[in-house]
């Protein structure tokens, strides 16, 4: 049948094209090379829309509606707090078995709900209404919300795909090529944002979030044409047990206690370091340097490690590709403490291509961890509980940066040579905290049990 007679039929039957589109079926090896490129291309889709969406280009477009310091440390605070919406998620998924069509109801609501509301704001900003940074908040937190509903029911299913064997090639691999799709993207926006007048800065951020929010919902189309394997169901009914069981397995829990303490140092100095850029650093006054510092060149380092990183976790070992690239990443605030107004840019790439490869290789150790360590009837479980006491941890970091900011203000010492702002506190409690989470606890952690092929 033609793609033409296809899109007949389904424009005529509409309700066998929407039980077509969610059904569940066996997936064959055939078809794992065309389902690894859909995953890729829609993955640099989906990418490409949230790196639009949020980093330099969103932190200006928050800044000039209104958004004060601490509302930014508040805003990454709850919306962490409300990612213990995955556990709902992985309750609901393991009780109905439709990993595709819960992923696509929440993720098309929390791109909608997000694109609409920021055009909203712009609105509201450009008639003088009021509590215009409130909305914001609110939209974001509430688009976050559902973003997280997503996450266990897409890696349950992706895990269910791939083949474990090839697992951390494919996601090298993958990597790659997302890296090199959002560099093609954000360089040309920060160019916009540069060239645009004063006046029209705004709206350019508007339309840079329009095209992002196409993109994000096409991804969300396209991706749910995968098809998704039956899920197998838990041997365990009761809800308390499966919440608990992720913390109660030895094997499971040195994982969720590393998880917990690294991200906490991460949000702690991480999450409000592109504020601290844009201001301290004066990193707004040049966008398209900003943008190829912050943005490009972390996926630039991605590029470069993504595939061989990705391999390296299925042949060397998951924790020590885990430790060694978190022990580069955790290095990061370090390069925030030395950086100046003057040499901001030069200091910002090294350590961006520094954290793109290190981040890019302990991510991929990360996600067979955390999909081979449980059975496949308790993954989605799992995935949930270890990703909610992860965010719970974040929104303390996120909330604690944003109490020390609110409470120092403009505090300012120096001595010595040496200059420590409110700031550069919480880079230096960032750096400690995230060396002393790899150097202490990932030695503690369990190596996923290796794949055992099946006899020819």
């Amino acid at each position: 049948m033609s793609i033409t007679s296809e899109i007949k039929n389904s424009l005529s039957h509409p309700k066998d094209a929407i039980r077509h589109y969610f059904s569940q079926r066996v997936v064959y090896p055939w078809e794992l090379p065309s389902i690894m490129r859909k995953h890729i291309y829609t993955g640099a889709m989906g990418s490409i829309y949230f790196t639009l969406m949020g980093g330099i280009f969103f932190i200006y477009f928050g800044n000039a509606v209104g958004i004060s310091r601490f509302q930014w440390g508040l805003m990454g605070g709850i919306s962490s707090f409300l990612l213990a919406s995955q556990i709902f998620s992985a309750l609901i998924t393991e009780r109905l078995g439709r990993r595709k069509a819960i992923w696509f109801a929440a993720g098309v609501a929390g791109r909608a709900i997000r694109v609409v509301g920021i055009f909203a704001t712009l609105a509201m900003w450009h008639y003088g209404m009021r509590n215009v940074a409130v909305f914001l908040i609110t939209v974001i937190c509430v688009s976050n919300f559902f973003d997280a509903i997503a996450a266990p029911p897409w890696l349950s299913w992706l895990a269910d795909i791939i083949p474990e064997r090839q697992q951390g090639g494919f996601w090298g691999k993958r990597s790659a090529w997302i890296a090199a799709s959002v560099v093609c993207m954000v360089i040309p926006a920060g160019f916009l944002m540069d060239r645009a007048p004063e006046a029209w800065k705004l709206r350019a951020a508007a339309l840079i979030f329009g095209v992002a929010g196409i993109l994000g919902i096409l991804d969300m189309i396209i991706h749910g044409t995968l098809p998704e394997p039956v899920l197998a169901k838990p041997y365990e009914d009761n809800v308390r047990a499966r919440l608990l069981s992720p913390i109660k397995d030895r094997k499971f829990r040195p994982w969720i206690v590393f998880n917990m303490c690294w991200t906490f140092s991460m949000t702690l100095g991480g999450a409000l370091a592109t504020l601290y850029f844009l201001d301290e650093l004066g990193i707004q006054n040049n966008f398209l340097g900003g943008t190829i510092v912050l943005s490009a060149l972390p996926l630039v380092g991605s590029i470069i490690t993504g595939r061989w990183s990705g391999k390296l976790v299925d042949k060397a070992g998951t924790k020590r590709v885990l430790f060694w690239g978190h022990i580069f990443w955790g290095t990061l605030p370090f390069f925030w403490l030395v950086s100046s107004s003057s040499t901001a840019l030069y200091i910002l790439a090294f350590s961006s291509v520094l954290g793109g490869t290190s981040s890019t290789a302990a991510t991929n150790a990360a996600n067979k961890i955390i999909t081979r360590l449980p059975s496949q009837e308790d993954r989605a479980m799992y995935v949930a509980v270890s990703s909610c006491l992860g965010n719970l941890a974040g929104g303390l970091g996120v909330l604690t940066a944003g109490t020390v900011l609110r409470v120092m203000g403009d505090w300012s010492w120096t001595g010595g040579g040496v200059s420590l702002s409110a700031f550069k506190l919480i880079f230096i409690g960032s750096l400690v905290l995230r060396l002393s989470s790899a150097l202490f606890l990932i030695r503690r952690i369990k190596e996923p049990p290796i794949a055992v092929e099946a006899a020819a």
